[in-house]
């Protein structure tokens, strides 16, 4: 007598196969098999699966080959405006306009200088600056026994980061003082308790920097990002430079290859041409992206030092939440807004200093940033999207 089932519950069996099935582990899920092995088969007639094993049975497959389609993406979308250059030709005397044979030349290969993060030894104010008795007032440094190359301006936006900072200063004046640089640190505070806004933070740095000094070169540095090599050069190039190259928290790989956050140097002249960062961007994330798009669409290589030099530690700390979740359809619009979101923003840009005071260890600026729009709806229905999602793939996945 042959038994025909309606469907796989019919059958006596289906308990154990469905069990056994449940058990098997992720290795077997992506060993396609033969519908028509005895598994699936009872005396000649095809029978259903059962459905919720189906669904996920396909569901994993459908997974894998989409991420794998995008590493196969990865592989040949090259990002070609990212390079990576030796600190060495960060000196280059065709670049300097008064060349002279009295040009500071540090030793790159004793910079050679692995440090480590003791994050439970952070040394006090006091401390840092009787261990670096030759910085001025505002954090203020030069050589006196050679020209520098640049004149640099360190920029830092910060709130209630005591901790970290400490550990910043403690780090990066001895190093800036190995490299030979002539560097001021600006310490660039946002008033009161209100969502964080990182961009804004570094385009009022940028423009209370300059009003102090002609300064060749900004480095715009999270406080708590700590350089590991002393050959990582604070210095800028004709294009943009991206010093992190790997971080302890990225598990010392780069997130993707357009990332240009953490630490950014730039020239004066090229801030000023991409408009500096975006005011949009209130709390945190996307600003960096927004950043990175600026320069490539100014058509600025984003350059890199090798993934042994650019090492940084990352100071623990708690995010700050995005305001509305808005960064990521915000960044999607930066296309039409970049030329108008920045420096060049009358509205975006008014801020009000509250103080400007010279520490020992750095100028510090408090500032009122003011706050977010009412209403950011009306903002992504003035700046709607604008890029495909082509353009989105080729951006994260290179």
């Amino acid at each position: 007598m042959v038994h025909r089932y309606n469907s796989c519950d019919d059958r006596p069996e289906v308990a154990d196969r469905t069990t056994n099935f449940l058990n098997m582990t992720i290795s077997n899920y992506f060993k396609w098999p033969s519908w028509r092995s005895e598994s699936f088969k009872i005396r000649g007639n095809m029978t259903k699966c059962p459905g919720l094993i189906c669904v996920r049975y396909f569901a994993i497959r459908i997974l894998f080959v989409i991420y794998l389609g995008l590493v196969v993406f990865a592989l040949f979308n090259r990002c070609n405006h990212c390079v990576v250059t030796p600190p060495e030709s960060l000196m280059d005397k065709s670049k300097v306009k008064d060349w002279t044979d009295n040009m500071c030349k540090p030793d790159l290969q004793t910079l050679g200088v692995h440090y480590e993060v003791v994050q439970d030894q952070a040394a006090t104010f006091e401390e840092i600056s009787a261990a670096n008795p030759q910085v001025k007032s505002g954090g203020k440094w030069s050589p006196s026994n050679c020209k520098p190359w640049q004149k640099v301006a360190l920029i830092l936006c910060y709130r209630d980061r005591v901790w970290p900072l400490q550990l910043f200063l403690q780090r990066i004046h001895p190093m800036l003082q190995a490299q030979m640089l002539d560097y001021q640190i600006f310490l660039i505070e946002q008033s009161g308790t209100g969502l964080f806004n990182r961009g804004k933070l570094f385009n009022v740095g940028y423009l209370e920097a300059m009003k102090q000094g002609q300064f060749d070169c900004i480095v715009f540095h999270d406080v708590d990002l700590i350089p590991e090599d002393d050959r990582n050069l604070y210095m800028c190039n004709d294009h943009a430079r991206h010093l992190v190259t790997a971080a302890d928290h990225h598990r010392f790989h780069l997130r993707y290859y357009n990332y240009a956050g953490g630490v950014v140097a730039v020239s004066s002249h090229n801030y000023k041409r991409i408009n500096g960062y975006a005011n949009i961007y209130w709390g945190w994330g996307n600003e960096d992206d927004d950043f990175s798009s600026r320069m490539t669409a100014s058509n600025m290589l984003l350059t890199r030092p090798p993934t042994a030099i650019g090492r940084y530690h990352s100071v623990p700390h708690m995010k700050i939440s995005r305001f509305s979740k808005s960064g990521n359809s915000l960044f999607l619009g930066w296309r039409r807004r970049w030329k108008s979101d920045g420096l060049n923003d009358p509205i975006g840009m008014a801020y009000t200093v509250l103080e400007i005071k010279e520490m020992p260890l750095f100028t510090r600026v408090l500032v009122d940033v003011g706050g977010p729009p009412d209403n950011m709806d009306d903002i992504r229905r003035t700046h709607p999207e604008d890029v495909s999602l082509w353009w989105f793939l080729t951006y994260f996945y290179p």
